[in-house]
Parts: C-alpha cells; sequence; structure tokens
C-alpha cells in the first residue's frame, strides 16, 4: 500500500557519477523543485573520503552492490564480481579515481551508430566545465570545474620504473594525457581535492543541497517506473519498509548506472516483451536492446615479486597503516591521499590497430582486487587491460521481484578478436617488464607467463585471470538502430517524460576509465535541458 505521495518537476534515481550532477544543474533554477532518490546511504565516511583507503568500500556490502555476473564461458565458468558504488556519489565515491577522457576517435565514431552531437569537439566544453585542473585553463583543459584533477607525485622508485622501462620499450612520454594524444606512458591524473577523494557527491551535490527546491532522499529502493499509457509520471519505492511515490511532473530521469537502469526499465515493463512475459511482466514499451550490448574492459594482472623492502608493502603494514591515517587526518597528505595508481600507459597491441587498444595500470605493490577482499603483499603489477572489446554481454531479469539482482552475463573474450589483442598486449607488456629499468627492482613472476610462453600457453592463463576493470557500459545506449534505447539527448525511444543519464547510455565503452565521461555526459545533457 502507498502510504505518501510527493510531486516535483524532476525526480532523478541514482544519486551517483551522473546524478549528483544533474541534481545540480537543475536545481540552479530556483523556479523548478528535484528530487534526487538513492538506494545507498549518505558518503560520510572517513574510508571513502580518503584516497588510500578505497579498498574498504570495494569490500563493503553497505556502499558496494557486489553484483555478480553468471559464469563466463570462456573464463572456465568463473562468476566474475563487479563492484558499483551503492550511496551518495555512487561509483565515484568507490572507484580509483583515475581521470582519463578518452580518445578524439573514440567520440567521433559515434556517429556510425546514429549518435549526433557527440563528436570529441562537441564534448571538449564538458570535460572543460566539469573539471578544475591543477594546471589551470588552457585550451584543451578545464580550471574551475567541480571535479578537481591533480598529477599525482609518482616520486616511488617503481613509479619512476615503470616509465623509464616504458620508454626504454619504445613508448612516448605522454605527458599530459588528457590534453592531445593520450598514447605512451604517463603520470596519472586524479579527482583528489585538497587530500579527499572528489567524488560528485563532494563536487556537485553537497554545496547544492543549500538550495531549498532539492531534496535529496536516500535508503530508497525505486521499484518500478509510473507509466500511463506512452508517458512516464514519477516513480514507486520503498523505504524503512514504507511505500511511497514520487511523482514528477516535469521529466523522470534515470542515474542508476549501467546494471541499475536496464533493470529498473524491465521492472517496469520496458525492454524485450518475450522476455519480460517470462517473469510475468506487462509489457509498456517494446525496447529489445534494454540489457543487451553490455560492454566493459577485460583486464589480467602480471605479478612480479620484488627485493623485500623496495615495495609500498612496507609502509602498509599495521604500523604503517596507522601512520598514514594519523597522518592524512592531521595534514590531508602523505599515502593517505594517494590511490596508488600514480603512473600507466596506454599502446597498441600491434601496428595494425588504428590507435592504441590497451592500457596500463600499474600498483608498486601486490594487491587483488577482484574476489572482494583485498589482499597486499611485496611487489609490483602491471594491470593490461582492451580498451575497444568486441564481445558484447547482457543484463536480464532473474526475478520481478525489485529487491533481487539482476542477471549479468559479459562474455568476456567471446569474441576472438579480443583474445588476440590481450594476447599481443600481455606479450607487449612482458616485454616492457623485461627493460633495464627494472634490474634492481624485478624478482619471479607470481602467477604471470615468460616471456618465452608460447600464444596459447598466453591464451590458457589468460582465461584463469582474466577480470573486470569496472568499467561497464552501453545496456541502454543511445542510437537510432533497432539496439538503441535512447536518442542523442538520453530520452527513451517511443516514451515520454522518461530520459537516462548515465554510463548506459554510452554508445561504446570509451578508452578510458569511464567515470570522466560519464560526468561529461551529464553535463552536456544538463545543460541542453537547462536551455530548454
Amino acid at each position: 500500500m502507498i502510504k505518501s505521495t510527493q510531486e516535483f518537476d524532476y525526480v532523478i534515481v541514482g544519486a551517483g557519477s551522473a546524478g549528483c550532477v544533474l541534481a545540480n544543474r537543475l536545481s540552479e533554477d530556483p523556479a523548478v523543485s528535484v528530487c534526487l532518490l538513492e538506494a545507498g546511504p549518505s558518503d560520510r565516511s572517513i574510508f571513502i573520503q580518503m584516497p588510500a583507503a578505497l579498498t574498504f568500500p570495494i569490500e563493503s556490502d553497505r556502499y558496494n552492490w557486489k553484483f555478480e555476473s553468471e559464469p563466463e564461458p570462456e573464463l572456465h565458468g568463473r562468476s566474475i564480481g563487479q563492484a558499483r558504488g551503492r550511496g551518495l556519489g555512487g561509483s565515484s565515491s568507490i572507484n580509483g579515481m583515475v581521470y582519463v577522457r578518452g580518445a578524439r576517435q573514440d567520440y567521433d565514431s559515434w556517429r556510425s551508430l546514429g549518435v549526433e552531437g557527440w563528436d570529441f569537439d562537441d564534448c571538449l566544453p564538458y570535460f572543460q566545465k566539469l573539471e578544475s585542473f591543477e594546471g589551470g585553463r588552457d585550451p584543451m583543459r578545464g580550471g574551475s570545474g567541480p571535479i578537481s584533477v591533480v598529477r599525482s607525485k609518482a616520486d616511488h622508485p617503481l613509479y619512476r620504473a615503470f616509465l623509464s622501462a616504458g620508454q626504454e620499450f619504445g613508448l612516448r612520454d605522454a605527458g599530459d594525457y588528457n590534453s592531445g594524444e593520450q598514447d605512451g606512458v604517463h603520470i596519472t591524473q586524479a579527482t583528489i581535492r585538497d587530500g579527499v577523494r572528489c567524488s560528485t557527491s563532494l563536487a556537485y551535490l553537497a554545496p547544492a543541497r543549500r538550495r531549498p527546491n532539492l531534496t535529496v532522499m536516500t535508503g530508497c529502493l525505486v521499484e518500478k517506473i509510473l507509466v500511463d499509457g506512452r508517458t512516464a509520471g514519477g516513480v514507486t519505492l520503498s523505504q524503512r519498509g514504507e511505500r511511497k511515490m514520487i511523482r514528477a511532473a516535469r521529466e523522470t530521469i534515470l542515474s542508476a548506472g549501467t546494471v541499475g537502469s536496464p533493470h529498473l526499465l524491465m521492472l517496469s515493463g520496458i525492454g524485450d516483451r518475450t522476455a519480460l512475459n517470462e517473469h510475468g511482466i506487462a509489457s509498456t514499451a517494446h525496447l529489445p536492446g534494454v540489457g543487451a550490448d553490455l560492454q566493459d574492459h577485460v583486464v589480467a594482472p602480471l605479478r612480479f615479486t620484488s627485493p623485500g623492502g623496495v615495495s609500498i608493502r612496507r609502509q602498509l603494514n599495521m604500523v604503517g597503516r596507522l601512520k598514514l591515517g594519523i597522518e592524512w587526518l592531521l595534514f590531508k597528505r602523505g599515502l593517505g591521499a594517494t590511490n596508488f595508481f600514480e603512473v600507466g600507459a596506454f599502446f597498441k597491441s600491434s601496428d595494425a590497430i588504428d590507435y592504441f587498444n590497451m592500457q596500463h595500470e600499474f600498483l608498486p605493490f601486490l594487491a587483488d582486487f577482484q574476489s572482494g577482499k583485498v589482499t597486499i603483499s611485496e611487489g609490483f603489477q602491471y594491470f593490461v587491460s582492451q580498451m575497444r572489446p568486441y564481445s558484447r554481454g547482457r543484463i536480464a531479469l532473474k526475478s520481478a521481484d525489485p529487491a533481487a539482482k539482476p542477471s549479468i552475463r559479459f562474455n568476456y573474450l567471446t569474441d576472438r578478436r579480443d583474445t588476440l589483442e590481450m594476447v599481443d598486449g600481455v606479450r607487449k607488456t612482458l616485454d616492457m617488464a623485461n627493460q633495464s629499468a627494472w634490474l634492481r627492482y624485478k624478482g619471479a613472476a607470481v602467477d604471470t607467463p615468460e616471456r618465452t610462453a608460447s600464444d596459447a600457453e598466453i591464451e590458457a592463463w589468460l582465461r584463469t585471470v582474466a577480470n573486470t576493470e569496472h568499467h561497464p557500459t552501453s545496456t541502454c545506449r543511445m542510437g537510432s538502430d533497432d539496439l538503441a534505447v535512447t536518442d542523442s539527448a538520453g530520452r527513451v525511444h517511443g516514451l515520454e517524460k522518461l530520459r537516462i543519464v548515465d554510463g548506459s547510455i554510452l554508445p561504446r565503452v570509451p578508452s578510458a576509465n569511464i567515470n570522466a565521461p560519464i560526468i561529461m555526459a551529464a553535463e552536456k545533457i544538463a545543460a541542453a535541458m537547462t536551455r530548454g
């Protein structure tokens, strides 16, 4: 039974990387009322605010939805965990804080899918609008936006060895990789402000919450979109055991993410008619692309021991963590103010590739972020990931119960081209790890192929270790083909007053960590909405 009903001009479902942006920009107009709904809690936690504590929210059921894929057919039936933020700031409150825009070619290629107005030159003003880059404003960078972007210090010997080894191999120094050509080794840029994680909750939502026309509700499980004929009019939800109706006079906007938005559409009868009927859900709008076309960056870790005391591991023991925490609490500096991903690279797996298709992220210790429980030991590791996968997965219903998690299958490496690119990328990485810059620091390989391994041996190893970069996109993608769900402004095809703004609408996963592109997309669509 519905206990209460409220009405606003705009109802936004999900206070994540996109939802917080929309809440801020739409509520800038004092004549409109905005309601932001979030399933999770507040983000007021030292473990979210401290960059170095990023492992804690990843391990937490409180801040992480902790989705699990179905058994992956080309990964020996392994289920892959997928971290998605749950709480104010969404995934921007639990991610690795690495700031990458993506390549010009990524956005320009979206035209082939019938997406207009999203070329890189169309997107650049919104990247500039969102960021406050420590290097200041220039023709490519923003200097006064809500999101603080800083260069990492990268002053540890292992970071310097990574950069030197990449250049010895033949990669260039990319410098400011968000300002022009992205390929090469680089010092990473991060979304950190004065030693604190700069999530969209901190950057966009916190200043907007002072406005009387913005209402923020946490602990809200949205159950269904209200649809009358072809028009969306709000949502029903459950909050602390009480069912409520929140009506939207102008628009209902889904910003629940690449998993959450298609899930809610399907629960509301919007999706493939046949699949919905299997769960007893009446079809409101037949859109077979809902949940389809799931894309993600597949990743493999190459791990090496190092002589005792070289890696940062020794600074992360019990005593070291205590010192780290005290220094951060008092001064917001030291290891507590880093995300540890301070260097990286983009490169081609082969000369046959048009532009870089592989990414390196790097840690100066050994860590397993995939198993749900993070463990740290002595050594260092390269993370090798493929930027533009050909394999496609899907989100589907397991149940008509809104509290039940959906079915997720990524289908990693099901397209042979992905496997071949990853094998080539791993082989090049093994060569980089064999450069003279590593002579003083590298010990034995740990669950990592030798340079003499055959392609077949590397492929077999990949299928045992390949995992997710936690960069899912495209399950409600923009476009005009049969599988497109939204138009170039995020409006759901065939329905009125219903829009989606989050990573699910990106036509293809960018060659980037996806937080920056999602914030950019929210800024771009919000600007179009407020222009009328």
